[in-house]
């Protein structure tokens, strides 16, 4: 797999490394908390996005834009089943590396 592609939404103005709320989830693959968490990011909610920098990025493999086995292989074929199998930490190292494109220094 040569490209990467990492699908994420992100709320509110980053202010340093003070403010940044990185929202993971395991219940659903959408990385739009406003679609699944109302009541707790946004205005008046218990974590504001006018006073956080909250980014929620789609896990690898997700079938919501983020790379997996509907993307495309080095022949501009789907993958489908011949997918590298992945593992939680192959998870969190994509993540990483959008914390690092971002310029995200500390969460």
């Amino acid at each position: 797999m040569e490209q990467l592609e990492i699908t994420y939404h992100t709320y509110g103005e980053l202010k340093g490394a003070t403010n940044v709320i990185w929202v993971c989830h395991a219940l659903t693959a959408n990385s739009d908390v406003s679609d699944w968490w109302n009541g707790l990011f946004g205005e008046g909610d218990y974590f504001r996005k006018d006073e956080n920098f909250v980014i929620c990025a789609n896990v690898l493999g997700s079938c919501y834009g983020t790379t997996g086995p509907l993307s495309s292989d080095e022949s501009n074929n789907p993958y489908l089943l011949n997918f590298p199998p992945i593992t939680p930490r192959d998870m969190a190292l994509a993540h990483n590396l959008l914390r690092l494109h971002l310029g995200i220094e500390q969460v």
